[in-house]
């Protein structure tokens, strides 16, 4: 496959994935778009590795790497400064604390991701195949860690029933403003 009829395919699978999540959102499904993505990277890894041509070189990489560290450093910044001042105004409304737990975990996670990459990619010649154990491994854990926050999460929420939201245990939070269907 050349170059250019890779790009392409890699557009229409964007257009595709764009179409796909803008109705998901639409009709509120959201692990529909999910799975597309999913099945849109593997799809994006098998047609690169059909690719006959160059499609990177060392500089892009050195390139990449120096984008996606500073990339990392804006990020830490931009998000700990509002999760301070809304961790700091919790009081004034109790939502505050939870964007700002968001903004503090999100930030662990991806030091700490891109920590355990470097750290890897230091140690072990990443290749095409391992490359591919990681994307499944991903995969996995991923729909692992949805399936045991549905499994164990607290029964204390809203149920809608009937086309109206009921309690279900002792919720700490009023019914959901969105209408029940």
């Amino acid at each position: 496959m050349k170059l250019k009829q890779y790009k392409t395919i890699k557009i229409l699978i964007t257009i595709l994935l764009a179409i796909i999540f803008t109705q998901g959102v639409i009709y509120k499904e959201y692990l529909i778009p999910l799975a597309a993505m999913v099945v849109a990277a593997l799809l994006l890894t098998h047609f690169r590795g059909r690719v006959k041509e160059i499609v990177a070189d060392e500089r892009d990489y050195e390139i990449g790497g120096k984008a996606a560290l500073l990339t990392i450093r804006i990020y830490a910044w931009i998000a700990v400064i509002p999760m301070m001042v809304l961790y700091a105004y919790r009081d004034l409304n109790p939502g505050y604390q939870a964007v700002a737990m968001t903004l503090a975990f999100s930030t662990c996670i991806l030091m700490l991701i891109y920590n355990f990459i470097f750290r890897y990619h230091n140690k072990v010649k990443f290749t095409r195949k391992t490359l591919i154990y990681w994307i499944v491994a991903f995969v996995v854990a991923f729909f692992l860690t949805i399936m045991t926050l549905r499994v164990f999460s607290g029964e204390d929420s809203w149920m809608c029933q009937n086309g109206q939201w009921v309690k279900h245990g002792q919720p700490s939070f009023p019914a959901p403003i969105t209408e029940c269907k």
